[in-house]
């Protein structure tokens, strides 16, 4: 191919084919009419130097793309222009980059004249000598994706904002059952005081070792009250998603205890179906939280019964799924999902509750999705409704033993 700077090049030697023209002829036709569209693409096509990137050509779009005139670019390297936090990274990757096929395709930050920097999506192609393998050069086309990086990251940022509104939304369901959840130990607290000053009042010579258990009976129950808040506060918080791996049946459980006095206050109870030891997964903590907590209290609202009546069940199951995925069911009594079809539940804003908004089970199933699984809902042929959270890579159990150990 021939993108060249001044100077033409040909890399072809000429043989004849069945017609009887020269393959030069077609390959200079070939290489011409190429260089012909390199010269008037939108995308900008460089040639650089296989040590330091230096450009030995650079297509006229590099005065749109970068500004630069072709003949300023000429000669410099393309480590002069990466942005600083991106230049280091690729000098050490560069060396153990495996080319697909030949082909590499990466988005960077680039320097354009004016000083700003503007995103750009590169695919190279190593040329080799045909005979000793060596690298020649590198092809590199390139295109200013600015805008679809900032409409990503904006995107980004409005559905963590979204995620943060709906985990908001989920406290706000369970608020009344917190501050129940909280009241219990806090009052136990008060208890175990005023016991204490009775005792020091009748017998004002009591050692600090006699008044050791309920001291420490006031520290534990102090503590688990601090542990209920900051799970609040953890779950509440504005934070990047992080994926590691997951033990799902701690996990649950904890679900399981931090739902229970919500699922009392409306004469339901929940209880874990799950199998021991249950594989894990490499998944994000607080969003697998969001994903359940959302299901059990949508299960709990479904299966809701008066408090004179027997009381309503939810249950949370566990298998594999085809083979290294595991399936989480979280089951309910309810009504079941009507006409049988559970689309038009993860629609956003379709909702059936009066006070509902209808974001839960679309944001639900987008963060799912996020993690390479499924969300799908079905109707249980005994009754009520069974919404099911498929999740791959399965991790070694060794993984999250070494974790906990760290």
């Amino acid at each position: 191919m021939i993108l060249s700077h001044g100077k033409k090049q040909s890399v072809m030697n000429p043989s004849n084919n069945k017609y009887g023209v020269s393959e030069l002829t077609g390959d200079a036709e070939r290489n011409r009419l190429l260089a012909e569209m390199a010269e008037q693409s939108t995308d900008m096509i460089s040639r650089h130097t296989p040590d330091d990137w230096r450009f030995i050509y650079a297509s006229p779009a590099v005065k749109v793309v970068l500004g630069f005139e072709v003949d300023e670019i000429i000669g410099m390297s393309a480590y002069e222009l990466y942005h600083p936090d991106d230049v280091d990274d690729f000098k050490r990757r560069r060396p153990s980059v495996i080319y697909d096929q030949g082909f590499y395709t990466h988005t960077y930050r680039f320097r354009r004249k004016d000083g700003c920097y503007t995103w750009l999506e590169s695919t190279s192609r190593t040329i080799r000598d045909i005979d000793t393998g060596e690298l020649r050069e590198i092809l590199v086309v390139s295109r200013d994706v600015s805008h679809r990086v900032d409409a990503d990251e904006r995107m980004r940022q409005y559905q963590n904002e979204l995620n943060r509104a709906s985990r908001m939304a989920a406290i706000g369901e369970m608020a009344s059952g917190l501050a129940h959840e909280l009241n219990q130990p806090l009052t136990a607290i008060i208890n175990y005081v005023r016991g204490i000053e009775r005792r020091v009042a009748t017998n004002p010579k009591l050692t600090l070792d006699e008044l050791q258990t309920p001291l420490a009976r006031i520290a534990s129950t102090a503590q688990r009250a601090g542990d209920i808040l900051h799970r609040m506060m953890d779950f509440a918080r504005k934070r990047e998603p992080k994926r590691e791996p997951l033990d799902l049946f701690e996990l649950v459980t904890g679900l399981i205890e931090f739902c229970g006095n919500t699922a009392k206050q409306h004469n339901v109870q929940i209880e874990s179906r799950l199998p021991s030891p249950l594989p894990g997964v490499m998944a994000d903590r607080v969003q697998i939280e969001q994903i359940l907590l959302n299901l059990l209290l949508n299960g709990i609202e479904a299966s809701q019964r008066p408090a004179d009546q027997l009381c309503g069940k939810v249950w949370i199951e566990a298998s594999l799924y085809k083979g290294k995925q595991v399936m989480i069911s979280v089951c309910d009594q309810g009504e079941g999902i009507p006409d049988n079809d559970a689309e038009p539940l993860f629609e956003q804003f379709f909702t059936t509750k009066e006070n509902g908004l209808g974001m839960g089970l679309p944001i639900s199933r987008s963060l799912v999705e996020a993690h390479g699984g499924q969300l799908i809902g079905e109707n249980l042929a005994e009754g009520g409704a069974a919404f099911r959270v498929i999740l791959p890579e399965v991790v070694d159990n060794n993984a999250l033993i070494n974790k906990e150990s760290r």
